[in-house]
């Protein structure tokens, strides 16, 4: 949806393609004007429900082109998938996500098969920087990689803490999933999150001196565990737990906190870390720097971690306020230059646009004298 907006606002028709589920007909399609001023263009209804495979094939083939996130256009065609090439289908941008590259596509099952095939069927594959997926994308060859960043929500007003959070303990804020492969266990897994390294941290800071409190979403298929963590850890008083968040709630969790915490395997980027530096929050998070300098001309302004020490010791950085606000103001500066769309981004997918599709949206100045 936030693709879709940034595509509108430059004058190209979009659609998101949703299964029709029949559990959810009050899917409230509306639900998306909630995130007005953002939403200027790309309504609730430019969301297009599909009912199967034949359904959604005769709405795609009326489109110039298809960006599929995660590989979901193979869901999608379900049934019709084995004969992809004789669909008639448009152009297909591959936009990787995670999981997808880091473990799908190096599994041994007959899913990571299919999707290591959707690699080669597609005409571009939109890549990630993350430490194992340039692993896989190498090991496997995947053809015609790019690197583009993704649009994200970003906070286009100075978000400012209110006078009685200025003082007292330091808020940190966790919305990260709570995933460090006990649940979901197996030695394919990289998109695990660490998070049990930053609660053991977060206690022994407390227990030497640390006045802070954490709230932490109640998310992530270890969710049980890191309560019982915690409890063994006797900082129960340390936590607050907060339900899922909208969008908005989630924006009002960053405006209040201190510190926002990501997460301590996966080594990049992610919404959680783009947004809640474009609100000028510092966030404690673990990025390879190697893999940073493929797509980033300087590295990003965070607080950068990876074992339990490393993430103590920035933990307790953290007591000095005035080096978090200065954090904080670079990691917002560093995003607004790299994930505003408007300062390029946009018109570097339009060129794949162009090139995929041969409709030209924005002039150039191809064929000029100079």
């Amino acid at each position: 949806m936030i693709f879709g907006e940034r595509l509108t606002r430059k004058g190209l028709r979009c659609s998101v393609l949703r299964r029709k589920e029949p559990e959810k007909k009050d899917d409230k399609r509306e639900k998306i004007t909630s995130f007005d001023p953002y939403h200027t263009h790309f309504k609730g209804r430019d969301i297009v429900f599909f009912n199967n495979e034949f359904d959604f094939l005769k709405k795609a083939r009326k489109s110039r082109l298809i960006v599929s996130f995660t590989g979901s256009l193979i869901g999608a065609l379900r049934k019709l998938w084995p004969l992809r090439h004789f669909l008639g289908l448009p152009p297909i941008i591959n936009g990787m996500t995670g999981s997808d590259i880091c473990e799908l596509a190096s599994e041994r099952s007959f899913y990571g098969k299919v999707y290591r095939k959707y690699l080669r069927f597609v005409d571009l594959n939109w890549c990630l920087n993350y430490s194992h997926a340039l692993k896989n994308i190498i090991a496997l060859k995947v053809p015609n990689v790019v690197f583009m960043h993704l649009p994200y929500y970003l906070l286009n007003v100075s978000v400012q803490k209110t006078p009685e959070l200025e003082k007292g303990p330091l808020r940190f804020f966790h919305p990260s999933h709570l995933d460090w492969k006990i649940n979901d266990p197996g030695s394919h897994r990289y998109s695990s999150r660490g998070n049990d390294r930053f609660i053991r941290s977060f206690a022994r800071a407390s227990k030497n001196g640390l006045d802070a409190y954490c709230i932490i979403v109640d998310r992530g298929p270890d969710k049980e565990v890191a309560k019982d963590l915690i409890r063994e850890l006797g900082i129960d008083d340390k936590f607050i737990w907060k339900p899922h968040l909208s969008r908005e709630e989630l924006f009002s969790e960053f405006s209040k906190a201190d510190v926002v915490v990501d997460q301590f395997d996966v080594g990049g980027l992610g919404s959680i870390a783009i947004e809640a530096m474009s609100a000028g929050r510092p966030v404690l998070i673990y990025l390879q720097d190697n893999c940073q300098k493929i797509i980033y001309h300087d590295p990003p302004p965070v607080l950068n971690c990876h074992s339990e020490e490393e993430i103590y010791e920035k933990i307790m950085c953290c007591q000095d306020r005035t080096y978090l606000k200065y954090v904080g103001e670079k990691a917002k500066e560093w995003v607004y230059k790299y994930y505003n769309w408007d300062n390029g981004s946009i018109n570097q997918f339009l060129f794949y646009y162009a090139l995929l599709t041969g409709h030209k949206v924005v002039d150039y100045g191809w064929g000029r004298t100079p």
